[in-house]
């Protein structure tokens, strides 16, 4: 199972479909990821009732619970682009903003990388964070990831170009 003392991560049920609705819907974060619009409910419903595999996907999302406190999760992490011939894949996190700056995050990216470098055999994971998002940039280098160099103006907010911090973290 995936989990240490204090958090697990789990497959998305349906009764997730609420807190995705509301974790996706968050426009002001949108240039964070790559949402352009909204998702509906019934988007989100079907997603979270349905089947989810990683090698027909190409991605994988697992919702972030602490322990003691089932079913009330704090968040979502992500795989994303996995790329079975090179054995990499995208990491995705995000934490309910009322969560945020509990450790929830550090735990969550620590069990993921036990789980696509032990369970699933990838050779890396990497992440895009935004140069202006410290505490993130923080967050990435405490999970063991290194930053391996700057992609400027990659993503645009909607108003400018933000750089990025390419971010990477080998395993096996």
């Amino acid at each position: 199972m995936l989990e240490t003392i204090t958090h697990r991560l789990r497959a998305v049920e349906p009764t997730d479909a609420v807190q995705l609705y509301r974790i996706e819907n968050k426009s002001d974060e949108w240039w964070l990821g790559s949402n352009l619009a909204p998702f509906s409910r019934a988007t989100l419903e079907h997603y979270a009732a349905g089947k989810h595999d990683l090698y027909t996907d190409l991605q994988l999302r697992m919702m972030i619970e602490v322990k003691g406190n089932p079913g009330i999760c704090v968040g979502a992490v992500d795989l994303y682009q996995l790329d079975p011939r090179n054995r990499r894949a995208g990491v995705g996190i995000v934490i309910e903003e009322q969560e945020r700056r509990n450790g929830h995050a550090l735990s969550a990216l620590n069990l993921l990388s036990e789980y696509a470098f032990g369970h699933l055999g990838l050779h890396q994971m990497w992440a895009e964070v935004p140069a202006s998002n410290g505490e993130s940039i923080e967050l990435f280098i405490q999970a063991g990831f290194e930053q391996k160099g700057i992609l400027s103006d990659w993503i645009w907010s909607g108003t400018k170009w933000h750089d990025a911090h390419w971010m990477q973290k080998i395993g096996n």
